[in-house]
């Protein structure tokens, strides 16, 4: 199952840096960019279609809306950085809608402007933006680029882009295929055959998520379940309690009483 991180959406100079001895992270996308740095060790990722290998003193780069996955088979640790675009705008200008033949580089000589990345960026906003743009500067003059192949990734990109917007609304399979001009039967194919879903539970995996925000905000808390469900787009309460148990693995309840 592929995940649409949709809390990495639509900020403006929005950052994280984490580190990390192991990392384990299960075939996702999202809007923003993201690098990661092994610092000691080899990181195995998954990189759209192709497993590669991280090996100390070299960075993964991720463009937006590229499925990526990290595991710890092999020991290592590691930095990742995940930001929105807005930080290095000349690399997207000159890149425009390419994607890198190897989306992996050796940054050792760069690992100083790394060591002490902060997880948020406070006030240090333009020393930041210089980092990202040394590093992606780097994958610029060490791979070639080429134009993305069309296919069933450029439908799933179009699709999550209109989903992760609109999935609180009554949306169906029909009119999100009419939305972005493609047959219904055609997005539903190509849907699952990237995530393992149908469309209707993988609709479902984002308002569950969206529920699960709702039911730990303590402001919530005089909320009835069915009043969650509803503000996460679920038009039956009962669709709701059991598409939550089977993707969550617990009732709405229970999660929202701290139960894992």
């Amino acid at each position: 199952m592929i995940i649409y991180q949709n809390e990495n959406f639509g900020k403006s100079f929005d950052f994280r840096c984490r580190r990390h001895d192991g990392y384990v992270v299960v075939p996702h996308i999202h809007q923003y960019c993201e690098i990661l740095i092994c610092l000691e060790g080899t990181m195995r990722m998954l990189c759209g279609e192709k497993h590669l290998s991280v090996p100390a003193g070299h960075a993964a780069f991720i463009l937006p809306n590229d499925i990526h996955a990290y595991t710890d088979d092999l020991p290592c640790r590691s930095i990742c950085a995940v930001f929105s675009c807005d930080f290095i705008p000349s690399f997207f200008r000159e890149v425009g809608d390419r994607m890198p033949v190897n989306p992996v580089a050796d940054v050792s000589d760069l690992l100083p402007i790394t060591a002490d990345l902060p997880e948020i960026p406070g006030e240090n906003l333009t020393e930041i933006a210089g980092r990202l743009n040394l590093l992606f500067a780097r994958l610029l003059k060490s791979t070639e680029f080429s134009d993305r192949q069309s296919g069933s990734a450029d439908i799933y990109r179009a699709a999550i882009a209109y989903i992760s917007t609109h999935y609180r609304e009554d949306i169906t399979l029909r009119s999100v295929a009419a939305t972005i001009g493609y047959h219904e039967k055609y997005l539903s194919a190509s849907l699952h055959a990237l995530t393992g879903m149908n469309f209707c539970r993988f609709l479902s995996t984002y308002r569950v998520e969206y529920a699960k925000r709702l039911l730990l905000d303590e402001g919530n808390s005089k909320k009835s379940i069915a009043e969650i469900a509803h503000e996460a787009g679920f038009s039956s309460i009962n669709t709701f309690c059991r598409e939550f148990r089977e993707l969550s693995g617990i009732t709405a309840s229970a999660y929202r009483k701290g139960i894992r």
